[in-house]
């Protein structure tokens, strides 16, 4: 593909602006782009669609974030007003924000995602009716999570998400999904960046579940989703939670470490590539070797020129000397990405371990980093990061965290690549240095939540999302914008260039942790971008003037043609909008082993098909109940009772011996007061006459 840049450089360009989220909390904008650039460069190499021009995509880091999308439209807008389209777009929220703006300036839009249903509205054309969107609506899961729930008997679904003012409205629309069919269910949400809120929701979710299932359903980041896997460990939670989600994310996430990281490393990788580095380290080193022929001349006079109160904010100096033209020159676009990464600190060391420039300049700027030098922080993390980038240059290395002397003592974490010349010997080093608040992915923060423990926990979780390619039958299909490709052969020069960057061999462009599920959305966003462009012009005999500065008319064809009448074959099926949408076949996904399988597809028509079994419930499992108390009911019946039988017994005997004896005792003492009486009345009787008295006593002797 070199020889289609040659071919093209004097083609007139149609530009595409492109605002991709490269970075932030959904950071697909990287699979995206090369996906973008490899179709581009196809379309222009085959000159089939368009002859005589060249597309060519502009694109921006929106960070997933709404306001910066917007910002980036209306600035590029009014910086050059020649742009065919407005394509990119990954978040929904974004999206939602950059089709009001673009609608107001009559830019077409085609976002190459914004999927699902995080915004609804999305698909209201009354509300958004300028919007036409690449992402596979996912409201079929719904139908998913009823299919698995009436085969496992679910009967409760949690619902857990992220930020409520972000997310509540999809929650909510969940909850009364889940409600609807016949499911109860419940809404919980956490703090990203409050480890106790998410410990909490975790704990909660262990006390109302014991002796039950536990079905969650998760919105949000990949970020929060990881710490909640890990406080479900930290909890003491039983693994085996059917955790279901919705949507695309990077490939299979849970098996590596947070995606910040990687990002870092990628920015670093493409800077080392890019010709602005080399140019800027240039000047400045060619600058520091002018400075003087002592260069203990030149860090003490450089450092009281630069390291000032002032810090960053220091642009210019005065004097003759060619430092301070390449410090006025760089210093504003160094500072620029400083800001717009939220880096602490940017560095350049010559080979010699020189720091001959630095954005921030504490009291490490000039001095020596040389591990055999006599620099005060050559022992230092940055003096680590030194030494392992002129240790191995390729590579991108990272110092983990531990107190730097010039930022005060803080904590201070670095990463390093080496900088190579054009002929590829090593002149430097290109480092910088991560913020204090940089977090750092939860496993390394969490001892117990080690990666592979974490895929434990993570076992048998459900995913649904677009399919992102044809079905099985339409595979090998010629695709209509790539007559050389099928879908299969143009998914694995995709493939190859996601591991090789696009052109091979460019490392500016080279994505680690692909998206894979949604590369094949861009490379048909650009082709329908260009047979619209191709109606326009060709069909319809519109000027590329016209179609560059859009009238009303030329405007409303641009949508009316792309929503109404654009159907064609694509890498990810066949592109057809409905309104704002453009369905899509369903795929269902099952971690089973750690890896993620496709266990079933929803189809157009709605039906479900399962591949073999469908979903497995085998690494499911119950949170265990409460143990009985410890105390040994058991021997208050074998032995309690009886004993308590034999006492009443001995009691009532007691009671009754008692009483009988009292009763005895009672009589005999009776008979005897009667007895006695009668004895002595006879004695009486028998001092008046002695017969009386005889026979008495024959009658007490009987």
């Amino acid at each position: 593909y070199f020889g289609t840049t040659t071919r093209t450089t004097t083609m007139m360009s149609l530009e595409i602006l492109a605002p991709i989220p490269l970075t932030g909390d959904w950071p697909a904008g990287q699979t995206m782009r090369l996906a973008a650039q490899l179709a581009e460069g196809l379309i222009n190499e085959e000159q089939r669609i368009l002859p005589g021009f060249m597309l060519k995509h502009v694109f921006h880091d929106d960070k997933c974030n709404p306001s910066k999308g917007s910002q980036i439209v209306l600035s590029e807008m009014s910086a050059k007003d020649t742009y065919i389209a407005l394509g990119g777009g990954g978040c929904s929220k974004v999206c939602a924000q950059e089709s009001t703006v673009a609608s107001s300036i009559r830019l077409p839009f085609l976002s190459y995602e914004c999927p699902s249903d995080f915004d609804p509205r999305l698909s209201d054309t009354n509300s958004y009716p300028d919007l036409t969107r690449m992402g596979t609506v996912t409201t079929p899961v719904i139908d998913v999570i009823r299919k698995i729930g009436d085969k496992y008997d679910w009967n409760h679904i949690i619902i857990v998400s992220g930020d409520r003012s972000k997310y509540k409205e999809l929650a909510e629309e969940r909850m009364q999904n889940f409600e609807d069919l016949r499911f109860t269910s419940e809404y919980k949400s956490a703090e990203e960046d409050n480890w106790q809120s998410i410990q909490q929701v975790m704990s909660e979710i262990k006390e109302s579940t014991k002796g039950k299932n536990r079905t969650v359903f998760f919105i949000g980041t990949e970020q929060l989703f990881r710490k909640l896997i890990c406080a479900s460990i930290t909890e003491g939670l039983q693994k085996g939670i059917a955790w279901v989600t919705e949507g695309t994310w990077r490939h299979e996430w849970w098996t590596k470490t947070d995606h910040s990281a990687p990002q870092h490393r990628q920015w670093l990788a493409e800077d080392a590539s890019r010709s602005q580095l080399h140019q800027a380290f240039d000047e400045f080193k060619q600058s520091w070797d002018e400075y003087d022929t002592n260069v203990e001349v030149t860090r003490a006079a450089l450092q009281k020129d630069y390291a000032t109160a002032q810090k960053d904010a220091l642009f210019s100096v005065e004097g003759s000397e060619s430092y301070h033209d390449a410090h006025r020159t760089w210093h504003a676009v160094y500072r620029k990405i400083l800001y717009d990464r939220g880096y602490y600190d940017i560095f350049f060391f010559d080979a010699n371990g020189d720091l001959i420039y630095s954005v921030y300049k504490e009291s490490d700027y000039a001095t020596n980093f040389k591990a055999t030098g006599n620099g005060p922080w050559k022992d230092s993390g940055l003096g680590n990061a030194f030494e392992a980038a002129m240790a191995s240059p390729d590579k991108v290395h990272y110092i983990d965290w531990k107190p730097y002397g010039p930022s005060g003592g803080a904590p201070a974490a670095f990463f390093a690549t080496g900088i190579k010349d054009k002929d590829g010997v090593l002149v430097g080093v290109y480092s910088i240095q991560l913020p204090p608040e940089f977090e750092r992915s939860i496993e390394e923060l969490q001892p117990q939540c080690e990666l592979q423990i974490m895929a434990e926990a993570f076992e048998g979780a459900v995913n649904v999302a677009g399919l992102g390619r044809p079905t099985d039958e339409d595979l090998e299909k010629p695709l209509d914008c790539f007559k050389s490709h099928s879908a299969k052969s143009l998914s694995a020069l995709i493939d190859d260039h996601l591991r090789t960057g696009y052109p091979a061999g460019n490392t500016a462009n080279q994505v680690a942790d692909p998206y894979y599920d949604i590369k094949s959305h861009a490379v048909d966003a650009t082709c329908a971008i260009a047979k619209t462009v191709e109606h326009l012009y060709k069909t319809k005999g519109y000027s590329i003037q016209q179609i560059q500065k859009p009238n009303e008319e030329v405007y409303t064809e641009f949508n009316r043609y792309m929503k109404n009448d654009l159907d064609f074959r694509g890498a990810s099926g066949r592109v057809k909008f409905s309104g704002n949408n453009r369905r899509n076949t369903l795929s269902v996904k099952q971690v089973r082993q750690g890896k993620e399988v496709q266990v079933g597809l929803v189809h157009l028509n709605g039906t479900i098909s399962w591949i073999g079994n469908g979903t497995s419930n085998a690494s499911w499992a119950q949170e265990p109940a409460d143990p009985p108390d410890k105390f040994k009911y058991w021997l208050v019946l074998q032995i309690g009772i009886p004993s308590l039988i034999f006492c009443c017994t001995c009691m009532a005997s007691l009671h009754f011996g008692m009483k009988r004896a009292r009763e005895r005792s009672g009589g005999k003492k009776e008979k005897e007061l009667q007895f006695g009486f009668a004895d002595s009345s006879n004695q009486a009787s028998n001092k008046a006459s002695g017969s009386a008295g005889t026979g008495s006593q024959d009658i007490v002797g009987v």
